[in-house]
């Protein structure tokens, strides 16, 4: 989680990732390529309080949700820590932007987020994005689609996860920047 900062941007680093996820299959999702310069959401909290808000609240239009923010900022390379950008998002999923904005301005889900956070760094992961898929070992950064395809697929076909745990990110040497970044 990052800390609230107005001074980033984005970097080749960033464009790197970027480049190399949207060069993959022709069915992973979209990614604008971002200049260098432009300006990086100043802070995840928001985003991680309304997906929990929507978690918590609405899990059915969890998963919609979920969705439009990946796209919103990989996609259209839209600052999702903004409380407007949020509000379309969630009325594009379905739900109340006012409701949302009272959520943020709360800060009620914030305890929960950082809880979260905290629980995750404590058993070591410290990546973003890092994935859990069961039989496997930790899914670390911004691996090939189509090994984290094959991953999610060995798994249902084992039955969700009774085998033998293969770290797809060391088979792969693919690994992101860490969660404060």
């Amino acid at each position: 989680m990052s800390e609230d900062r107005t001074d980033r941007t984005f970097t080749d680093y960033h464009r790197a990732h970027r480049h190399a996820a949207m060069t993959q299959d022709e069915d992973s999702p979209a990614f604008d390529m971002p200049e260098v310069g432009s300006r990086y959401p100043c802070s995840s909290l928001p985003p991680l309080e309304a997906a929990t808000w929507v978690r918590e609240a609405h899990p059915e239009r969890y998963w919609t949700f979920d969705l439009a923010l990946f796209e919103a900022f990989f996609g259209r390379t839209e600052d999702i820590s903004h409380p407007k950008v949020l509000a379309r998002i969630a009325a594009s999923a379905g739900l109340d932007p006012s409701a949302l904005d009272q959520v943020l301005a709360t800060g009620r889900f914030r305890p929960i987020v950082l809880q979260e956070h905290t629980e995750a760094t404590s058993q070591g992961f410290h990546n973003v994005p890092t994935i859990l898929v069961p039989g496997h070992g930790p899914v670390v950064g911004a691996v090939p689609y189509t090994d984290l395809r094959r991953a999610v697929q060995r798994a249902l076909q084992r039955g969700l996860g009774h085998g033998r745990a293969t770290p797809v990110s060391d088979r792969t040497g693919t690994r992101e920047g860490n969660a404060r970044s």
